[in-house]
């Protein structure tokens, strides 16, 4: 049965989802190694080259492989990774959040409520100001994303599920989260400290895993956030959110792990991200999600892309907002 909010049911028979919705371990250790690979070649590639060119490229890769190991830890927090949910919780916060800085429990709590309040006022993740951004205004925020100039309110946003209050001594998100994992989250940073300090590596580790973390991958984090629900109002279209059937380049950029197959996702949370595409196709043989999905064709080019669809969007609500239906608002 679809969970999303505003889908129709049994878009996908039982049998479809429960063969969909199988775990597999070893697909998901691979993904996470996968990840873990492309970092350290990365990162041992920019400092043999030791180059300007190369630490910027290594950091935009770097960043990316951030992003998908917060989409691996995503399908860790719907415990989606194996069918141990503490050895899904173990991995997830060991192997994917915890270098992030973030926890898998804390994000949990954050995200079910996400999907069980999807674009209302209720919903974490819903700022009802986003469809007024125009195009340029993206644009903007991104590049700002982008050099770090943005880094007070991202933070701010993550704190939700940050690991940066227990650095601090909140003993509130201690507690939360659990005693065992907190302390050898803060165990594992100091260890971590230890080891850069006495190697000298620490400017490595700034470079390339601080300097991604604060500046490029905020930046996607932004695109995808809006590409998934702004302008997607719950009551209008399928499941309150969109799938981007990007390019390679951009799949790479900005959806990993097949995160972009985020409507898929909100009908039926309970798919693993290697099984998306597939759930996908399967919902598009069917003429309801054809007619009233929202399918874009890129995030950022074309008639077809995010960006455009944002404006149309935006366009609409303030030719119903104004008389005559005219609109006033700045252009997109």
């Amino acid at each position: 049965m679809a969970t999303g909010t505003g889908a129709p049911e049994r878009l996908i028979t039982t049998a479809e989802l429960r063969e969909l919705s199988r775990r597999r371990p070893a697909r998901a250790a691979l993904a996470i190694a996968r990840q873990w690979t492309v970092i350290l070649a990365a990162a041992a590639g920019a400092v043999y080259t030791d180059r300007w060119y190369g630490y910027l490229l290594a950091i935009v890769v770097i960043a990316t492989r951030q992003h998908a190991l917060a989409v691996l830890m995503h399908d860790g927090a719907h415990r989606l990774l194996c069918d141990d949910r503490r050895v899904n919780d173990w991995a997830s916060d060991l192997l994917l959040a915890f270098p992030l800085f973030i926890s898998t429990t804390l994000y949990r709590r954050h995200h079910l409520d996400h999907h069980r309040y999807l674009n209302t006022d209720r919903d974490p993740d819903h700022d009802p100001t986003a469809i007024e951004n125009t195009t340029r205004d993206w644009i903007r925020l991104y590049a700002a994303d982008a050099v770090a100039l943005n880094i007070v309110k991202t933070v701010g946003t993550l704190d939700q599920f940050s690991l940066l209050p227990v650095v601090r001594g909140d003993r509130t998100v201690a507690r939360a989260m659990g005693r065992a994992r907190c302390a050898l989250f803060l165990g594992g940073l100091a260890v971590l400290a230890a080891v850069l300090i006495v190697t000298g590596w620490w400017w490595a580790y700034l470079l390339l895993w601080i300097v991604p973390m604060i500046t490029a991958l905020s930046m996607i984090l932004r695109l995808r956030d809006m590409a998934e629900h702004v302008g997607c109002d719950q009551d209008a279209g399928l499941g309150g959110t969109r799938s981007v059937l990007a390019g390679a380049v951009e799949r790479a950029l900005f959806s990993p792990c097949r995160i972009n197959y985020h409507l898929a996702h909100h009908l039926y949370p309970s798919v693993p991200c290697y099984n998306l595409a597939d759930l996908h196709r399967r919902l598009m043989d069917n003429q309801v999600v054809r007619d009233r999905a929202r399918i874009s064709r890129s995030y950022l080019f074309g008639p077809d892309s995010v960006l455009r669809h944002v404006a149309e969007a935006r366009a609409l609500r303030y030719a119903t907002l104004t008389p005559n239906g005219e609109t006033d608002g700045p252009d997109a």
